[in-house]
């Protein structure tokens, strides 16, 4: 069976932050954008496969808990995990492993998977969901892809988050002269630097949730406000931020 992966994605995330649903939400679709066969941005969420991941039902991926009489994912959980990983996918390209929560995982659970996460089969992946990261050994933290969400407070003003999902859905997008444009907007509005802080921030949020998009266009979006979030501290102004953002979205990598 020859499988043929998409490029851009990594065979390993450590998703890390916001709730325990925004980060379930995040590991359905990037496991429904490896297994995607539909035209165009994956997840399409029309095609078979993507049907079967949202209705949980995929032969293809699998969910590492602890049992229900246990606090913790067992040494053999990982075990079995690992060997299965080397049995080939019964109906996609790939086979996704969700191991949430990943701090479960004992040391010796963690040690068994390292092997099957730096050189597994091509066609596994893996997506471990914590929000204690901390507890991994460095081990394998560093065989995964961080990607970290933003964190989840309290309710904010409708006119605010009503603009942060416009932005969110924008910066989504693909179209460089759209992303430009709205964000040229933006900057004409002259906000304070307070005030486009608490917009990024938001629609980082908005990113993160729920908005049907590419994941490897998600994971860049993602990062840029992420990294004007942690920036902010430097008061930067607008245009420079904005400005940043578009550049950062549309650089080749």
């Amino acid at each position: 069976m020859n499988i043929e992966l998409p490029s851009a994605l990594s065979h390993a995330y450590l998703v890390t932050g916001g709730g325990a649903d925004s980060r379930a939400a995040l590991a359905r679709r990037l496991a429904a954008a490896y297994l995607c066969e539909g035209n165009g941005p994956a997840p399409c969420g029309q095609c078979k496969h993507c049907r079967k991941v949202e209705g949980g039902v995929h032969p293809d991926v699998s969910t590492l808990s602890p049992l229900p009489d246990r606090r913790e994912i067992s040494v053999d959980q990982a075990r079995d995990l690992r060997s299965d990983a080397y049995v080939r996918p019964n109906e996609g390209r790939r086979k996704v492993y969700i191991i949430d929560p990943a701090d479960a995982m004992n040391p010796a659970a963690q040690n068994a998977l390292l092997k099957v996460l730096e050189d597994g089969p091509a066609y596994a992946a893996f997506l471990l969901l914590t929000d204690q990261p901390g507890k991994l050994l460095d081990t394998v933290r560093s065989r995964c892809e961080p990607l970290p969400l933003p964190p989840e407070d309290a309710p904010v003003d409708p006119e605010l988050a009503e603009k942060a999902e416009r932005l969110a859905e924008l910066l989504l997008t693909r179209d460089e002269f759209e992303v430009a444009k709205g964000l040229t907007a933006l900057e004409l509005e002259r906000p304070k630097a307070d005030q486009l802080a608490a917009l990024l921030a938001e629609a980082e949020k908005r990113a993160a949730k729920g908005i049907p998009a590419d994941p490897r266009r998600a994971v860049k979006v993602l990062r840029a406000l992420k990294a004007c979030r942690e920036n902010a501290v430097f008061n930067p102004n607008a245009g420079h931020t904005l400005g940043w953002i578009a550049a950062t979205l549309f650089q080749e990598t």
